[in-house]
């Protein structure tokens, strides 16, 4: 039997807040991007975007050679996660344009050549842009939250379970954006995933707070920058102690 922490050690702990989002460098960005032809933004820009929006995201950076992969390894600090930045290529995983849990230099050198080789084997006609080096989180639980122009409501905003599993379980509710801090918590309590949040097996309660926020800016982003046509942040590491997105994909409309 799954042993459930009680709702009160998941209690909402802080109140409602007027997030505070930088309109006008995020409409920047998009222009710049725009300028290029490109409707996909790459993971540095995206990574701006949500640095703007206050979305926290794993720390990282997109370099452009191997010996700039080591150094950043080496300043966020092993273990990393190394990731293929295209326009071309959405899912990374797909074209072998992933390698994690790198714990060394050598580690580092060996993935950067692999992740070349396996995109340029799979994926021939892609642009390879650079290559992402971020910090490697681990634990928590994976989830997903996002948002879209639905043709019909407008700015919309997703939550659910994240990682491999959102699309066989489709475990996920949507709101209408904008959405509070406390429609978000709600959002979060609706999916049938929600004890997996709560504490499970003696784990304990992850950072409610911390997703609730998350989502509620994504959809204040999601309505206040009408440029963009969808975010994807999957998968999202709830913690303990905050939340952070692990990847990003942002598209323009």
């Amino acid at each position: 039997m799954i042993d459930i922490v009680s709702e009160t050690a998941c209690k909402k702990k802080q109140i409602e807040k007027d997030w505070k989002i930088d309109v006008e460098r995020i409409n920047n960005i998009i222009s710049q991007v725009e300028k290029k032809g490109r409707h996909q933004l790459l993971e540095n820009e995206a990574r701006e975007i949500l640095g703007c929006a206050g979305i926290s995201i794993a720390e990282g950076r997109v370099v452009k050679s191997l010996e700039e992969s080591i150094e950043a390894a080496e300043d966020i600090g092993y273990p990393v996660v190394m990731k293929v930045v295209s326009e071309d290529i959405v899912h990374k995983m797909d074209v072998g344009g992933i390698a994690v849990d790198l714990e060394s230099k050598d580690e580092v050198e060996d993935a950067y050549q692999a992740i070349h080789s396996r995109v340029q084997n799979r994926k021939p006609d892609a642009n390879i842009n650079g290559i992402s080096v971020a910090e490697m989180i681990e634990g928590g639980t994976e989830v997903v939250t996002g948002g879209m122009m639905d043709p019909t409501f407008g700015p919309v905003v997703m939550f659910g379970l994240g990682g491999i599993y959102v699309e066989i379980f489709k475990d996920v509710e949507f709101r209408i954006a904008p959405i509070s801090f406390d429609e978000a918590h709600d959002m979060i309590a609706d999916i049938d995933s929600f004890p997996l949040l709560t504490g499970a097996r003696g784990e304990k309660c992850k950072d409610l707070d911390a997703l609730a926020e998350m989502i509620s800016r994504v959809g204040d982003l999601m309505f206040k920058v009408d440029k963009i046509n969808d975010i994807d942040l999957n998968p999202v590491a709830a913690l303990e102690d905050g939340a952070k997105a692990l990847d990003v994909a942002i598209s323009l409309e």
